[in-house]
């Protein structure tokens, strides 16, 4: 048994394509309302909801997927590897949005409850790939500790990601997959890159299950199809080796691969999942397409202050506790106490109201003050930035940034608020202007894929 964890909107849990490939939390007690195995989630029996803190709403309401993407993804992975069990983790609302720093909480619950294959079928464009060293971090850990492989929506922009990077396609570590269409090209929309994208699959007019009914199922496009088809072929490839390293499963991978000439000069291998292995999910979608249609939904790019990461400088030698004793005798401060997704990752709020001591810090008076850390605005978000850059804990401090679904947007909207506002100690270059339609993007960094096939 293999589990692959689909961090995305959620899923239809009751759909009979998935009903008998759902993961199991056997530590859980189902509709106590406790959180029995202690892991900071009530009733995750079969998943976990980021946005609530809780397992995932398995009524006839909204089945758990509220939007509709996480059940469509999930069904591709059931029907092309039926010995896989799905693990859905929810970090994306009813309108398909989320944000960056609730992935590396379910990553962290993916990893702990022992995912294999993690697939991303999400992302945000545009900002350099040294803006997220917590989710490069995050992966690496992922592949050292736990022997999990990460796979990602390339993201469907028709965008050059050498260029203009996509996350968390492009970051080291992750397998990043494009999309071909029904001629075995280069889909229309699909993002490529040399160097960044490493292999390509069928993501045009996929046929999968739906959100809203016990058997109905939809069309979708995208690179969030062909994501979780490299997910499935994977979580195959695994068979009885669980214990395969990261490297050496992505290698099986390579094998399995169809070199072409049309897709050479658009990844990192030049490759596609072959018809054996894709053949239920792309016989089905070609029999549909004579009379249904689908369209990609846009991707986001948009940095959010109210929550920013930090990665700790291992030459510290500081534990958990150690970094908040110190944060908390700082003195005032406007953030929150910390949440810890992995032991060296923390992720700070300026939203929240906290109650900070200074009664055991060396040469305090004692004094102790409810601090509110719902900014007025920019400047007080950037102050509380600083405040956590200053201490010399983390080796970086990153701003949070809201994610989508993969898919399509012109470059305009994505680049409007790089272009007018720069965030502190960001890394964003500052002339950045926005670009019109029709415009060849230029090189904003230099990009070195992390991800060594060979």
């Amino acid at each position: 048994m293999t589990i692959v964890a689909i961090v995305d909107s959620g899923l239809n849990l009751k759909h009979r394509d998935i009903v008998e490939s759902l993961w199991v939390n056997h530590k859980e007690i189902p509709g106590n309302g406790l959180d029995d195995d202690s892991n900071g989630a009530i009733d995750d029996v079969h998943g976990f909801d980021t946005l609530t803190s809780a397992g995932l709403n398995s009524s006839l309401a909204n089945f758990g997927d509220p939007h509709g993407h996480g059940s469509h993804v999930a069904g591709i992975v059931t029907s092309l590897a039926q010995r896989a069990k799905i693990m859905p983790i929810r970090i994306l609302d009813a309108n398909g949005n989320g944000r960056m720093s609730d992935a590396l909480f379910a990553w962290s619950y993916a990893l702990e409850n022992g995912a294999k294959i993690i697939n991303n079928s999400f992302g945000v464009i545009g900002f350099p790939s040294a803006e997220f060293s917590f989710m490069e971090e995050a992966v690496r850990l992922g592949r050292k500790k736990h022997k999990a492989v990460f796979v990602a929506a390339a993201g469907n922009q028709s965008n050059n990601n050498d260029l203009v990077p996509a996350t968390p396609a492009n970051v080291p570590g992750m397998l990043s997959v494009g999309a071909t269409n029904s001629s075995g090209n280069i889909a229309s929309f699909s993002n490529f890159g040399k160097a960044s994208v490493h292999m390509f699959a069928p993501g045009d007019r996929i046929v999968s299950s739906d959100a809203t009914s016990l058997s109905g199922s939809t069309i979708k496009s995208g690179t969030s199809q062909a994501a979780p088809m490299v997910s499935a072929v994977l979580a195959k490839l695994v068979g009885k080796k669980k214990n395969i390293s990261a490297r050496a499963l992505e290698k099986k991978l390579l094998k399995k691969l169809i070199p072409s000439p049309y897709l050479d000069d658009f990844s990192f291998t030049g490759s596609s999942l072959g018809s054996k292995f894709t053949r239920k999910i792309t016989q089905l979608s070609s029999d549909a397409r004579s009379y249904r249609s689908a369209r990609p939904d846009p991707i986001t790019g948009l940095r959010r202050y109210d929550r920013f990461i930090g990665v700790l400088d291992p030459s510290n030698g500081l534990t958990q506790n150690d970094v908040e004793d110190q944060l908390s005798c700082k003195g005032s401060s406007l953030y929150s106490t910390p949440d810890w997704p992995f032991d060296n990752i923390a992720v700070f709020s300026t939203s929240k109201s906290i109650r900070r001591s200074s009664g055991g810090c060396r040469g305090s008076r004692g004094k102790s003050g409810r601090v509110f850390g719902k900014p007025s605005g920019f400047k007080r978000a950037s102050k509380a930035f600083n405040q956590v850059i200053d201490t010399g804990l983390f080796k970086s401090v990153e701003w949070d940034a809201n994610i989508s679904f993969a898919f399509r947007i012109k470059f305009l909207i994505l680049f409007f608020e790089s272009a007018f506002s720069k965030p502190p100690n960001s890394t964003v270059p500052t002339t950045l202007n926005p670009w019109s339609i029709g415009d060849i993007p230029k090189p904003l960094f230099e990009f070195t894929t992390g991800l060594e096939i060979k």
